[in-house]
Parts: structure tokens; C-alpha cells; sequence
């Protein structure tokens, strides 16, 4: 194309009969066609590329048409065996519902039984509350009795204890008491004499013969001697009760004179015993009172002349005074 425009240009040339004009004319007809063989060219080395591009693309489509038809038929043989599963499934699930539907009614049926059970279960609770409530009442109550038997405990161990001190108290009187007794009585005869505690009381026993002639109730002077010593140590003691009691033997009485039996002359013993105590001793009198035994309260069976002898005799009962005690006891 490019040999053929130079030469139509030279023949142009070297015609004279050509103007200028037509020449400029043909000039740019070839400058034109120049330019578009330029073009074609560039649209055809482009259309070229494409179409490589195209063949490219053809190749990899045949080859992704390839794999799909190979995937397909990898889904075709999953498709058949999901339908079988689907199959199972489907037997499976009415299986199911069956067993569901069984269950549910079985269900609905335990329930119902369950439902009656929690009904009386609730009526057991009721009850159950209400004895509770019963029971919390009566326990508050308990509770109460208890606080005031604790406080009632608690006094009564207060008041054990002042009437353990106080009986503590007229323990070691009575001792001290006996103590004093006996140094007071030591230049008598044990036989005359007898000092000894019994059932929380301090007996002084003394013999007829320290003190009276046989059926006399008239104290010789050694007796009289021996009571006024004594009461010299009793004078002192105003917290303790002094009785004076007579007590003779089983022989009757025969004597004349104003005594009538046993029983009298024990009296008057006793009687006379107190006079002393009280007008030598130095005892008050309201703190000290006689009575006569007669024989009906002897030592021993009044068989024997011993035995007789130690049934006459006179005892002076010494008795812790139990007024506070029994303030205690009373409260």
C-alpha cells in the first residue's frame, strides 16, 4: 500500500500537466489513507488479541464445562443418595411421630397423674403449714416457759446457794457449839456427860446421878455446877433453840408428895434443869423450853439395872434456829 502511494505520488511528480492543487489534493488523500491503514493495522493486531483472549477464555470454559459435568455427576450420585436418606428419614420420622405420639400420650396421662398427686400434695402441704404454724406457737410458748424457768433456775440457784451457806453456817455453829460445850464440861465424868450431834441437832445428855437423888426432881450442888457452866456457853448462842427434856425407866413411880407418876417427875426434872439455865446460866427464857418424856422414849429395853440407869437422864436438845431457812424455802 505504502509502495503504491509513492508511486502514484513520483507519476504525480513528474506529470507536468498536474496543478498544484490536485497535488495537494492527492497529498492529503494519501496522508489520509496512510492513517487509516494505521488504524486497520492497530484494529487488527487488536482484534487479533482478542480473539487469543477469546480462545483462552473458550479453553477455560470447556475446562470449568468439564469439571461442572464432573460435579454434576458427583451431585447426581450425592442426590440419589440424599432421596435415600430422605426415604429413611422419612420412615424414621414416622416412626417417630408414632413413638412421639405414644410418649405424648403416656405423657399427657403421667401428668394428669402427677397433677392429682401434687393436689393432694398441696393439701398434705397445707396441712403440714398449719401444724407448723401450731407448732411454732407452741414452741414460742415453750420458749417462754423456758426463759422464765431459766429465771426461776436461776433463783432457785440462788437461793440453794444462800441456803447452802446459811445451813453451811449452823453446820460450823453447831461444831463450834459442841466445842465450847466440852471445854466447858471437861472436869465431868464421860459417864455423866455425853455430848454428840445428831440428825443436825446437838444433844447434852446428863445422868440422874449428876443431878438428882432416886424419884427427886431437887438438883444436887455438882449438877447445878454443871447446868450453870453450861449455861454460861448456851447464854451466848442465840441461834439455837434449847429444849430440856426429862426421861425416866420403866420402874412405876412410888413415892408420895406432889409427884403423881413417871411422866410428872420427868417434867419436873425437866423443869427444874431450866430454872438454872435460866436464873444461873444467864439464858434467856424465851429461848428455851422443858418437857417430860416419862419412859416412853428410852435408850434401850429397860431390862437390865445399866440399861434403867442410862434411861434416867436429862437431855438439854440444842436446834439450829430455822428462820432464815425457812424464809428461803417459803420464798
Amino acid at each position: 500500500m505504502n509502495k503504491l502511494s509513492v508511486i502514484i505520488l513520483a507519476m504525480l511528480l513528474m506529470s507536468s500537466c498536474v496543478s498544484s492543487m490536485k497535488f495537494q489534493e492527492l497529498s492529503a488523500l494519501n496522508d489520509k489513507y496512510f492513517s487509516d491503514q494505521m488504524d486497520a493495522e492497530e484494529k487488527l493486531g487488536k482484534a487479533a488479541g482478542e480473539r487469543d483472549d477469546c480462545i483462552n477464555e473458550m479453553e477455560a470454559l470447556k475446562a470449568k464445562i468439564n469439571s461442572l459435568e464432573a460435579e454434576k455427576a458427583k451431585l447426581l450420585v450425592s442426590k440419589q443418595q440424599m432421596e435415600s436418606l430422605v426415604e429413611e428419614y422419612k420412615t424414621l420420622n414416622d416412626e417417630l411421630f408414632s413413638s412421639k405420639k405414644n410418649i405424648l400420650n403416656e405423657a399427657n396421662s403421667n401428668q394428669k397423674m402427677l397433677a392429682n398427686k401434687l393436689a393432694l400434695k398441696e393439701k398434705e402441704l397445707d396441712a403440714i403449714s398449719v401444724a407448723q404454724e401450731a407448732l411454732d406457737a407452741k414452741l414460742k410458748a415453750r420458749e417462754k416457759e423456758l426463759d422464765l424457768l431459766e429465771e426461776k433456775n436461776q433463783s432457785q440457784s440462788a437461793r440453794i446457794k444462800e441456803l447452802e451457806d446459811n445451813l453451811k453456817e449452823k453446820d460450823e455453829a453447831l461444831k463450834t457449839l459442841k466445842s465450847n460445850i466440852s471445854n466447858a464440861l471437861k472436869g465431868f465424868s464421860s459417864e455423866d456427860i455425853k455430848v454428840e450431834e445428831k440428825n443436825g441437832n446437838l444433844y447434852v445428855s446428863l445422868s440422874e446421878k449428876l443431878l438428882f437423888s432416886s424419884g427427886s426432881f431437887a438438883i444436887d450442888e455438882k449438877g447445878k455446877d454443871a447446868i450453870a457452866k453450861l449455861g454460861q456457853v448456851l447464854s451466848k448462842q442465840e441461834e439455837f433453840k434449847i429444849v430440856v427434856e426429862g426421861h425416866t425407866d420403866n420402874v412405876p413411880y412410888n413415892g408420895s408428895g406432889v409427884i403423881i407418876d413417871n411422866w410428872d417427875l420427868s417434867v419436873k426434872r425437866a423443869t427444874s434443869v431450866v430454872r438454872i439455865l435460866t436464873n444461873e446460866g444467864g439464858v434467856l427464857p424465851q429461848n428455851v423450853s422443858a418437857s417430860g418424856r416419862g419412859e416412853f422414849l428410852s435408850l434401850n429395853e429397860n431390862i437390865t439395872t445399866e440399861e434403867k440407869a442410862k434411861n434416867r437422864r436429862t437431855e438439854i436438845i440444842l436446834s439450829p434456829k430455822l428462820d432464815k431457812i425457812m424464809n428461803i424455802l417459803n420464798n
